[in-house]
C-alpha cells in the first residue's frame, strides 16, 4: 500500500490519515480523562489513568506516524511505551470494580509483567505486533472475559465493556492480515476507528458506574 506523503512548513510529512485518527483518539481519551478524573473508586481511578496515558500514546502517535522520514521506527517508541502503559492500567481498571471483583495479589503483577515483557521484545525487535498483542490480550481477556464475569455477577454497565471488545475485536485481524481497504483508509486507519469505537463504549461504562456506585445502574 502507497503511504501518503506532504510537504507542509518546510517538513516532510506522511500518513495524514494517521495523525487524523490518532488525533482523535488522543481527545476523546483526554475528554473522557477529565470527565472520570475526580470519581473516588479505585476503577475510576484506574481507568482514568487509562485514558490520560492512551490520550499521550496516540499524542506521540500523530507525530510517530508524521515524522517517521526524520526518526524512523524510533520515533514511534514514545507512543509504544505509553501505550504498554495505557494497556496495564485497563486491566488494573477492570481488577478494582468494588463489590464485584476479588482478584488474587499477583493478578496485579500479571497485569504488570506481561506489558513489561512484549514491551521490551517490541523495543529490541522494532516490531510493533508485540504491542498490539498486548493490547489484544488485554482487552479479550480483561475487558472482554473478565468484564462479561463481573456483568453476570451483576455490574449491570461493565457489559459496555464487552461491547467495547466485541467493536473492537475485527481491528485485529485488519492489522495483522494487513487489510490496506484504501490508500486513504489502510489497516491503521481503520484499526484506529476500531479502537476509538471501543475506548467510547469503555467510557459509557464507567459513565454508569458513575452515576451509582453502591447500587448499580443499568444503561
Amino acid at each position: 500500500m502507497e503511504i501518503i506523503q506532504f510537504d507542509f512548513l518546510g517538513l516532510h510529512l506522511q500518513e495524514p490519515m494517521a495523525m487524523v485518527t490518532n488525533g482523535l483518539l488522543s481527545l476523546f481519551s483526554f475528554y473522557a480523562f477529565f470527565n472520570l478524573k475526580n470519581q473516588r473508586t479505585k476503577a475510576h481511578f484506574f481507568w482514568s489513568l487509562f485514558y490520560l496515558t492512551f490520550a499521550i500514546s496516540t499524542f506521540f502517535g500523530v507525530w510517530g506516524h508524521a515524522l517517521f522520514q526524520y526518526f524512523g521506527i524510533v520515533g514511534k517508541f514514545p507512543c509504544w511505551i505509553t501505550g504498554a502503559i495505557a494497556n496495564g492500567f485497563a486491566a488494573m481498571g477492570m481488577l478494582h470494580f468494588a463489590g464485584y471483583s476479588q482478584p488474587k495479589k499477583y493478578s496485579f503483577a500479571i497485569v504488570w509483567i506481561k506489558s513489561l515483557l512484549l514491551l521490551i521484545i517490541a523495543l529490541i525487535t522494532k516490531k510493533f505486533v508485540f504491542v498490539a498483542i498486548d493490547a489484544i490480550l488485554t482487552y479479550i481477556i480483561y475487558t472482554g472475559v473478565y468484564g462479561f464475569m463481573l456483568f453476570k455477577r451483576g455490574a449491570l454497565t461493565v457489559k459496555w465493556m464487552v461491547i467495547g471488545v466485541l467493536v473492537l475485536l475485527p481491528s485485529a485481524f485488519v492489522f495483522l492480515l494487513k487489510l490496506n481497504i484504501h490508500r486513504w483508509l489502510n489497516k491503521d486507519d481503520l484499526s484506529h476507528l476500531f479502537m476509538l469505537g471501543a475506548i467510547i463504549c469503555f467510557y459509557i461504562a464507567m459513565r454508569g458506574w458513575k452515576l451509582n456506585t453502591t447500587k448499580e445502574v443499568n444503561v
